[in-house]
C-alpha cells in the first residue's frame, strides 16, 4: 500500500464570502471529504492502467463548480474535494 500526500498551501475561492473560522472549517471538511473519496474510489485502478497505457493525457484542466449561493462549508468542501480528486486522477 502506498501513501499519497496532498499539500495545498493556498486555495482561492473567488467570490465566496467565508470568514477565517469558516475557511478553517472548509479546509478540515475538504480533507475529510477527499480522504473519503480516495477510500471509496481509490487511485490504484488508475495507477495500474497508466502503467500499461503510454499515451495518457497528463495535461491539467480547469474545473468549474456549481454551488448554490446559500451553500455552507460542508457543501463547499464536498465540491472542492471532488474537483481535487478529479485533478489528481488526471495527473497520476
Amino acid at each position: 500500500m502506498s501513501n499519497l500526500w496532498v499539500d495545498i498551501e493556498t486555495l482561492v475561492l473567488d467570490g465566496v464570502p467565508l470568514n477565517a473560522a469558516q475557511g478553517r472549517r472548509l479546509a478540515q471538511l475538504t480533507e475529510l471529504a477527499l480522504a473519503r473519496l480516495l477510500d471509496q474510489r481509490g487511485a490504484v485502478t488508475r495507477i495500474a492502467s497508466l502503467e500499461s497505457d503510454e499515451k495518457t493525457d497528463r495535461n491539467a484542466k480547469s474545473a468549474t463548480m456549481q454551488v448554490p449561493v446559500n451553500a455552507n462549508e460542508a457543501r463547499w468542501a464536498e465540491e472542492v474535494a471532488l474537483v481535487l480528486y478529479r485533478a489528481m486522477d488526471r495527473s497520476l
